[in-house]
C-alpha cells in the first residue's frame, strides 16, 4: 500500500466518523423534539378527558365548566413538590427570624402562630418544612427554641428565679420548661445553672489573684527603686 492510499483510507474513515457523529447528533435532537411532542400531546389529552368528564353534566354552563377545570388545574399544580433548595432556603431563614425576634416568648406560641409569623399559608408550610406538619412536633421545635434562649439567659447573673426565666422564655409551666431543657441539653436547668455559678466563681477568684498579683509586684518594684 502506497502513502497516497494510505491518506485516502484515513481521509475516507474521517468522513465516515463525521457522518456517524452528524447522524448521531440529529438522531439525538429529533428525540428530545419527539419527547416534548409527546408531553404536550399528553397534556391535551388529560385536558380533553377532564373536559368530557365534566361535559358530562349538561346542566353546567361554560363559566361553571371553566371553573371547575381552573379547579382541577390549580390543584394539580399545589400537589407539585416544593425543590430541596427551596425547602432548606426558607427553614435556615425561619429558624434565625425565631432566634432573632423571639416570638416563641409568648407562651400562646404554637404552630399555627409559626405558619402567620412566616407569613405562608399552612399547606405551604406543611410542604416547605414537612417534619413539622404535625403540631406536636412543630411545638417540641419551639420548645427547643425556648431552651436555647432560657441557657442563655441563665448564663446572666440573675437574681430571678428558674420559674421567672421559664416564663420569661415562653413556658407555660416549670415542668415544661424541665423537659424541653432536658431534652436539649441532657441536664436539668438548676444543674445547669448551678455549674454556670461555679464557673462564674472560679473566674472571679481567679481574677481576684491576677489583680492582687499585679498589686503585690507593683508595690515591690516601687519598694527596690527606693
Amino acid at each position: 500500500m502506497t502513502l497516497a492510499e494510505a491518506d485516502t483510507i484515513i481521509v475516507i474513515l474521517s468522513l465516515i466518523v463525521i457522518l456517524l457523529l452528524i447522524l448521531g447528533g440529529y438522531s439525538l435532537h429529533y428525540s428530545r423534539v419527539v419527547y416534548r411532542r409527546n408531553e404536550q400531546l399528553n397534556r391535551i389529552l388529560n385536558a380533553l378527558n377532564d373536559y368530557r368528564a365534566i361535559v358530562g353534566d349538561k346542566n353546567m354552563s361554560l363559566d361553571e365548566l371553566e371553573k371547575l377545570l381552573n379547579e382541577k388545574q390549580a390543584k394539580v399544580s399545589s400537589n407539585k413538590p416544593i425543590p430541596t433548595e427551596e425547602a432548606q432556603t426558607f427553614f435556615v431563614k425561619m429558624d434565625a427570624r425565631l432566634n432573632k425576634e423571639k416570638p416563641f416568648t409568648d407562651p400562646d406560641f404554637n404552630q399555627q402562630a409559626l405558619v402567620e409569623f412566616m407569613e405562608v399559608d399552612m399547606e405551604t408550610f406543611c410542604k416547605l418544612v414537612p417534619r413539622y406538619s404535625d403540631p406536636e412536633r412543630t411545638l417540641e421545635y419551639i420548645n427547643s427554641l425556648r431552651a436555647e434562649y432560657a441557657a442563655k439567659v441563665l448564663m446572666e447573673p440573675s437574681e430571678c428565679s428558674l420559674d421567672d426565666i421559664a416564663t420569661k422564655c415562653g413556658f407555660k409551666s416549670t415542668s415544661a420548661f424541665n423537659n424541653a431543657f432536658k431534652f436539649a441539653f441532657g441536664i436539668m436547668p438548676a444543674e445547669y445553672l448551678n455549674s454556670v455559678s461555679q464557673m462564674f466563681k472560679k473566674k472571679t477568684k481567679k481574677s481576684l489573684f491576677s489583680s492582687f498579683s499585679k498589686m503585690f509586684l507593683a508595690a515591690w518594684s516601687f519598694l527596690l527603686t527606693m
